[in-house]
């Protein structure tokens, strides 16, 4: 970003430091006066995007002048992401010799969520059309990580699996689709459990790559940031980006 004016770019957590509330004490501090908020969340749930902007209004609304926050809200088709997607799902299934399966595991979510109108899901879908039509490999999406006694999405990353097997597949390329770097959810879960549960039921399951600090995936970010940097009267959003100016 630093050809393309003055930016100061810092990270924060939601659970854990840096916080909200450290960060923009730091950036007003230093006479930042107007904040883009760029969550690591490319489809929209207020149990993780809509909490981690609670939090942000929450840490500015304890500031005096208080800076003005532009949401990023959700970003499910932009084409640099799409594309990084993409060429993981290409680099995945050239290491299989036969037919494969490719399922998209996404973390989930309560299912009351969904009916009272989060667009979570409607937002992976939209991301996998994009990469289906890039690829031309169908797949089939699941859900992982859910805890407690609600009832969640379905179906379960589990589930899938011994529904594949049934049906008598052999290879799986299994997308973390809600997770853009590496984590327990993909470095364990996917990685090991999911991969030792896979082979247990007589199938290969491999994974695709995290984007991490993949150059396109950050000239995806740069390119959001940029958008939404852009004064309203000249700045566009592309399609199924969604930005937000709020005081």
């Amino acid at each position: 970003l630093r050809p393309d004016g003055r930016f100061m770019v810092r990270a924060c957590m939601r659970y854990h430091p840096p916080l909200a509330r450290q960060v923009l004490r730091q950036m007003t501090a230093a006479g930042v006066r107007r904040i883009i908020g760029l969550p690591l969340y490319p489809h929209y749930s207020i149990a993780t995007t809509g909490s981690s902007f609670s939090d942000l209004h929450r840490a500015a609304g304890v500031i005096e002048p208080a800076p003005a926050i532009v949401e990023i809200r959700s970003w499910p088709r932009e084409p640099l992401y799409i594309n990084c997607l993409a060429r993981r799902v290409r680099e995945g299934l050239a290491r299989f010799s036969g037919p494969v399966q490719v399922v998209y595991s996404a973390h989930s979510l309560p299912k009351k969520f969904i009916a009272e109108g989060d667009p979570y899901v409607r937002e992976l879908e939209t991301t996998i059309q994009a990469l289906e039509e890039k690829t031309g490999q169908p797949g089939r999406l699941c859900y992982q990580s859910r805890s407690g006694p609600v009832e969640w999405l379905e179906p379960s990353t589990p589930d899938m699996l011994h529904r594949l097997a049934d049906q008598g597949c052999e290879n799986i390329l299994m997308v973390p689709i809600s997770f853009v770097s590496d984590h327990v959810e993909t470095l364990y879960e996917i990685d090991m459990l999911y991969r030792d549960m896979a082979h247990e039921m007589g199938m290969r399951l491999e994974s695709t790559r995290a984007l991490n600090d993949d150059p396109e995936f950050i000239a995806a970010l740069h390119d959001l940031v940029l958008n939404a940097a852009s004064p309203p009267s000249t700045g566009s959003v592309p399609p199924n980006n969604k930005i937000e100016i709020t005081k």
